[in-house]
């Protein structure tokens, strides 16, 4: 009986499941580990597997996608020798970003794009032989266009023009910043001082997809802000299809699969979003799966395209999966 590990290792929380002949028989979460780019990325990961899967009888095979690995291949060597080191020197251990599973899990190992709108942005397009295309990524000081942290930061922008008095505030947007946060003069300090400021920012997403949500008199700043971010959204998705030059669709509509904490707004950001993605020749699916079930369709399917976006660190030993 063969047993895998399958796990998902996001900045925010770190989820585990573990596969025996064939079924789910547990599952794990804990906190989230960061970025692996981080200096002690590497040692938060394996610390957060820990207690995600604390107890569990030793596996076989591992599939883990982890929040960062993208822009730092180089620290899957270490994670592949930590995850020996605690599971045992002869498991197989394949890495990937956790971009990579989803990517694999939304379409089913099919070749395709995918567009997760959460905190931040990326979208990822791959082909049917593992070329693959990132668009954004980049993180909230130099990208992630459209995010959750692009919405909240535009919105308390226009609320803190709005207590100045200067032109393009919301007063809408000013009396959501003084119910979630009091005085606005102590926006800043809260801000600037918080352990994650993305995320802080973040959190004031839904005030303003809330303001812009209002019927039949939106807020025309939070419409505005909101309108972008949809537009942001589509121009990621369609640069990832561009960029790979995915074969026509009989329909001549390119499916992309759009998941992400921030669609839960519903259609005050669904409805334009879906609208920039049409003007585009795109309709945004539901995924089909998460990154869990993409970690198993790379250890159980060696013939999916994901497997060229695996690390060098992550080639299994002769005879595994690839």
């Amino acid at each position: 009986m063969t047993r895998l590990l399958l796990l998902d290792v996001g900045k925010t929380g770190c989820r585990a499941a573990l596969v025996e002949a064939g079924v789910r028989v547990a599952s794990g979460q804990a906190p989230g580990a960061g970025g692996i780019a981080e200096a002690d990325g590497p040692a938060r990961a394996l610390g957060a597997i820990a207690a995600a899967t604390e107890g569990w009888p030793a596996p076989d095979r591992i599939a883990a996608g982890l929040a960062g690995l993208a822009s730092a291949p180089g620290r899957a060597g270490a994670l592949a020798a930590g995850l020996r080191a605690r599971f045992g020197a002869a498991v197989e251990v394949l890495l990937g970003s956790d971009m990579t599973l989803w990517h694999a899990g939304a379409l089913g190992g099919a070749p395709g794009v995918v567009l997760a709108a959460g905190t931040g942005t990326v979208a990822l397009g791959v082909d049917a032989g593992g070329r693959s295309a990132r668009v954004d990524g980049w993180g909230h000081q130099l990208g992630d266009d459209g995010s959750g942290y692009a919405i909240g930061r535009a919105g308390l922008r226009a609320a803190l023009r709005a207590q100045d008095g200067r032109p393009g505030g919301s007063n809408d947007l000013l009396a959501r910043v003084r119910a979630r946060f009091g005085d606005p003069d102590g926006v800043p300090a809260r801000m600037y001082g918080a352990a994650n400021p993305a995320r802080e920012i973040a959190a004031f997403a839904p005030d303003v997809l809330a303001v812009a949500a209002v019927e039949p008199d939106a807020d025309p700043v939070a419409a505005g802000i909101v309108g972008r971010a949809a537009t942001d959204l589509a121009d990621a998705a369609a640069a990832a299809a561009h960029r790979l030059q995915l074969p026509a669709r009989p329909t001549g509509v390119q499916p992309v699969a759009c998941g992400g904490g921030l669609l839960a707004a519903g259609p005050v950001l669904t409805g334009p979003l879906d609208a920039a993605l049409t003007a585009r020749s795109l309709t945004r699916t539901t995924p089909l799966g998460d990154a869990l079930d993409g970690a198993r369709l790379l250890l159980e399917d060696p013939h999916v395209p994901h497997h060229a976006l695996l690390t060098a660190a992550e080639t299994p030993a002769p005879g595994g999966a690839r």
